[in-house]
């Protein structure tokens, strides 16, 4: 055949792109590591839990119910900050605190809270009161969380119970 063509197809350099491209983002998500994604993982589930706190404080049958608390614990060390539905004073180990969905807790995280108080109720509207059933967070009451990488995020909870991620203002 005279005048042979050499090279490579359209249709074949555009699957080649497309699969340089699958391997190279795959390459590159697992050279990134996880650390990059601790502090948007424990803000997702530090609202998941909260969120789940009062909705289970607003379906309680009681007037003032003080059987669901959030409480934040905030530590300095690595096992001393956690925040969640926690019965005692500290936190608990991480035995516990894996056997309970209700707690963000561990090695990954350090928690902040911007309230003298550490521990936050749910009225039956789902608006966060203190243990005598006095109002809170007019301002906002924010939780800050931070990762290994230093990368900190925050979750509000206003006067009027709606949790969000970010600052409050």
């Amino acid at each position: 055949m005279p005048g042979s063509q050499r090279g490579f197809t359209l249709i074949e350099l555009i699957v080649v792109i497309i699969l340089i491209g699958i391997v190279s983002v795959t390459a590159a998500s697992r050279l990134m590591g996880r650390s990059g994604f601790d502090a948007y993982l424990a803000r997702d589930q530090a609202v998941s839990i909260v969120r789940q706190i009062q909705i289970t404080a607003m379906q309680a049958t009681v007037s003032q119910s003080t059987d669901f608390p959030l409480r934040i614990i905030a530590g300095f060390g690595e096992s001393s900050s956690c925040m969640g539905m926690i019965t005692g004073a500290s936190c608990p180990s991480e035995s516990e605190a894996g056997a309970v969905s209700r707690i963000v807790s561990g090695k990954t995280i350090h928690v902040r809270f911007s309230s003298r108080q550490n521990t936050i109720y749910f009225d039956l509207l789902g608006r966060p009161v203190d243990n005598s059933g006095q109002r809170m967070c007019q301002a906002g009451c924010q939780i800050n969380l931070e990762a290994r990488d230093r990368k900190s995020l925050s979750i509000c909870i206003n006067s009027e119970g709606f949790i969000g991620q970010g600052r409050c203002n």
